[in-house]
């Protein structure tokens, strides 16, 4: 497993890796004195279990410009173009995730599946190019809104210490829908990600995290309550 420079990170989101990588046993150098910092307060135990190195054979850089992040080893230079990220577990980096009347449609995925591919992606060859990564399912504002407005009705109930049968009942998640994709809507290519994770994965891209999930770490790291507001 290839060890991996983080001083090109920003510092919380260095954090956020640090600490996944150390879950993974990824070996990682270039923790500055603020990720480690940033990495130590959010979960101590976790940082104290980080494997570091001297030297590094992958360098990862970001986000900069449009949030892109760039994977680098032996002069190759990767860029990855994140759309339509949930913040899970880096606050204050993604741009503002907007629920309830407010919601947009898009390609959602967890940063928790960010981190996880970038960490793929740094354990495989790589090219000089652009990948895309997003979810692999386009969801609607409606949708997204609906993910929202359960939780918030969850919240409200465990706050006042009851559960009623029809919040706990309703469905685990929207209905799978097959529809035609407009030409302004085009499905981003995935294709050029999910080849390079399958040089290290046999699953190559598969995010793991639910949409519901994902909204649940994003409620917990932004201290929110989600409304429809």
């Amino acid at each position: 497993m290839d060890v991996v420079d983080l001083q090109g990170l920003h510092p919380r989101f260095a954090a956020t890796v640090l600490l996944h990588a150390a879950r993974k046993g990824h070996a990682v150098c270039g923790v500055t004195p603020a990720a480690r910092r940033l990495a130590e307060q959010r979960d101590a135990l976790g940082a104290s279990t980080l494997i570091e190195a001297k030297t590094a054979t992958v360098h990862l850089m970001g986000p900069g410009d449009m949030f892109h992040l760039r994977v680098q080893r032996e002069g190759q230079v990767l860029t990855v173009v994140p759309l339509d990220v949930i913040p899970t577990l880096t606050s204050g980096l993604w741009p503002q995730l907007s629920l309830g009347s407010q919601a947009r449609p898009g390609w959602w995925v967890a940063e928790h599946d960010l981190v996880d591919a970038l960490l793929g992606l740094a354990s495989v060859p790589l090219p000089s190019a652009m990948v895309t990564l997003c979810g692999r399912r386009r969801w609607l504002a409606s949708e997204l809104a609906q993910e929202a407005d359960l939780l918030q009705r969850r919240w409200a109930e465990g706050q006042a210490g009851r559960f009623s049968v029809g919040v706990l009942a309703e469905p685990q998640r929207p209905p799978v829908r097959v529809e035609a994709v407009a030409a302004v809507e085009d499905e981003p290519d995935l294709g050029p990600l999910h080849a390079l994770l399958l040089r290290g994965q046999q699953e190559g891209w598969r995010p793991q995290m639910t949409i519901r999930e994902a909204l649940m770490h994003h409620l917990a790291l932004t201290g929110d309550v989600l409304t429809s507001a």
